[in-house]
């Protein structure tokens, strides 16, 4: 071989190098090419909000709820995940026909806060063997 085709061989190779250089893929960083998971400790918003009927008699009465669900675990996270269906269910049962004025006081919602709470964590158990959720916020509570 010549030094002349040496120096063809390096010219191309190194034109096919480079390009691969610059491209970064999710593995190189240590991600699955899914996005990086969150920390837990931490909080998962319910997403989309919860929306019941109340009962009222005349007009056509309802509550938006935004809540956040803090957990402990990226397990606790997948749990839930995973039962959401099942989560949103139980809630809209617990809260579907109440009366605006059960839920109107600061008292009122700190009741239904704990109530939520406690459901939710017997729902998860009695599915997961795990409670799952360590607390509940409300982000929004709308009575319309």
């Amino acid at each position: 071989m010549n030094i002349r085709s040496i120096k063809s061989i390096a010219l191309i190779g190194a034109l096919c190098i480079v390009p691969l250089l610059s491209i970064s893929p999710s593995w190189a960083h240590g991600g699955g090419g899914k996005e990086d998971a969150a920390a837990y400790p931490g909080y998962m918003e319910l997403k989309p909000p919860l929306v019941v009927n109340l009962a009222s008699s005349g007009r056509t009465r309802y509550l938006k709820m935004d809540l956040q669900f803090y957990l402990s675990t990226s397990h606790d996270a997948e749990l839930v995940t995973q039962h959401m269906p099942l989560l949103r269910d139980r809630m809209i049962t617990m809260l579907g026909g109440r009366q605006p004025e059960q839920l109107s006081s600061m008292e009122d919602r700190e009741k239904l806060r704990a109530e939520l709470l406690e459901s939710l964590r017997e729902t998860m158990t009695h599915q997961t063997g795990v409670p799952a959720i360590t607390a509940i916020y409300f982000t929004g509570f709308i009575i319309q």
